[in-house]
């Protein structure tokens, strides 16, 4: 029953996943669940994979930038270096219980990474969210941003606490359903709907690909 989990922090969008998955990170430790952990610099495609390889773990939690065939890892120089690339190495993926908090990358990846069996949770567009400029430094304390990284995180941690791919993805999306009706309750403070329509946006991309009922443990 092992994991692995990747935290990028380099732009606004991968430091606060960064802070995010340290939540993740926490509750498998504090629960005896090996998980280990990509962050600079260790947070390399060769060391993903070689970890895969040997480690065999069942579940794969992707905190990233991502494309339709493609889930990033750190940005090195000027250039983001892929993970997982449609193609390139996306048999990796193959038989494993793994969710992508990335953009678009259920679109295309995430079929083909479970022709042969497995589970890939995902977004087959952006997943979008906003942030309170003036909370940047402290994510965990932007409330805006809260309401689009908190679902997500709740997805990630039912499938830690073993509930089927289904069952996190539901969480995830009755979640996003009432923060939205929370939103409308505000409909007349600036930027409520808009952010109401980004989450609807957001349930509405996500998928769940291959076998719905499997489970970490």
């Amino acid at each position: 029953m092992k994991a692995i989990i990747t935290l990028p922090n380099y732009d606004d969008a991968t430091s606060y996943f960064y802070c995010y998955a340290e939540e993740l990170v926490k509750f498998a430790e504090d629960n005896g669940i090996p998980i280990s952990q990509f962050k600079r610099p260790r947070l390399r495609r060769n060391n993903v994979e070689t970890s895969i390889i040997k480690r065999q773990p069942q579940l794969l939690l992707f905190n990233a930038h991502g494309d339709e065939q493609t889930i990033y890892g750190d940005k090195i120089g000027t250039e983001t270096e892929y993970l997982i690339r449609e193609g390139q190495n996306h048999q990796l993926l193959q038989g494993k219980l793994t969710y992508a908090r990335a953009c678009s990358a259920a679109a295309s990846l995430g079929r083909a990474s479970t022709q042969e069996g497995g589970c890939f949770i995902g977004y087959n567009q952006p997943f979008s969210f906003w942030i309170d400029t003036s909370r940047s430094t402290t994510p965990l304390k932007d409330k805006i941003a809260q309401l689009f990284l908190q679902p997500s995180n709740e997805l990630a941690l039912a499938l830690l606490r073993g509930k089927s791919a289904r069952e996190s993805a539901d969480i995830f999306n009755n979640l996003s359903k009432k923060n939205i009706l929370q939103l409308f309750g505000k409909k007349d403070e600036p930027g409520a709907l808009a952010s109401a329509m980004l989450l609807w946006n957001n349930m509405m991309a996500q998928e769940v690909i291959g076998n719905q009922e499997m489970k970490f443990f």
